[in-house]
């Protein structure tokens, strides 16, 4: 995770896949959500609303410092629009439009042109066929996102001590626990708490799958779980 308008991550490595990972674990507190709408023969339509709370920022702006070794304005939203559209634009998106709908939150939609070869089915997180799209998450998903990461941003998750990207069990009250112990407790609720929602879509809306799931149940996976729209 980078912040400061995530200036440095732009400069480095960074892959769609990435981009999700930010999305899931950085802005957990004002109810992170991702939809995904099939288009095309292997396409689909992605498009984020997120926000942080002063909790998050505070303690996100300090890891940054920690990891980066640079001063951080902690007047400054981790928020950006425009480093947020050239994020997405860099990982391939096309058409991208970011928009804040309100001071806390930050809105960004775009195209994938090819799912199939993109860093998400690589992954094994995304997945088209003709007639469905997939989502699956859990540790070698975790993993291979963090394998495609740079240094820095791998430096990030380290930090988060996700149990799921370390193959760790652990029960959600424990991963609170353990985050509590590091960064207070407002922090590990904030996290743990908050949720992920997530609509997959047909081409042609009429068929949907939708979730809503906890970021401590995300983080804590031990084994995969998938969810799928089919038309």
């Amino acid at each position: 995770m980078c912040f400061k308008g995530m200036k440095i991550i732009t400069k480095k490595r960074l892959s769609l896949a990435g981009i999700f990972a930010f999305v899931i674990i950085l802005c957990s507190a004002c109810s992170p959500a991702l939809s995904i709408q099939a288009n095309g023969t292997d396409g689909a339509s992605i498009s984020f609303k997120t926000g942080s709370s002063p909790v998050l920022e505070k303690t996100f702006k300090s890891m940054m410092q920690s990891v980066s070794g640079t001063e951080t304005d902690s007047g400054a939203s981790i928020f950006n629009k425009e480093t947020i559209t050239t994020m997405m634009e860099t990982a391939g998106l096309l058409n991208v439009i970011t928009t804040a709908p309100d001071t806390g939150s930050i809105l960004t939609k775009g195209n994938a042109a090819a799912i199939s070869q993109g860093s998400l089915a690589k992954a094994g997180i995304l997945t088209r066929t003709a007639n469905s799209l997939s989502l699956a998450l859990g540790p070698k998903q975790f993993q291979a996102l963090y394998a495609m990461l740079d240094e820095e941003s791998q430096a990030y998750f380290d930090l988060m001590m996700i149990p799921s990207l370390n193959e760790d069990t652990m029960t959600i009250p424990q991963y609170n626990d353990l985050l509590s112990s590091v960064y207070g407790q407002k922090f590990a609720d904030e996290i743990t708490t908050g949720t992920l929602s997530v609509q997959l879509s047909s081409p042609d809306g009429k068929k949907k799958a939708e979730f809503v799931t906890t970021l401590g149940e995300i983080l804590t996976l031990s084994e995969e779980k998938n969810w799928t729209v089919r038309w």
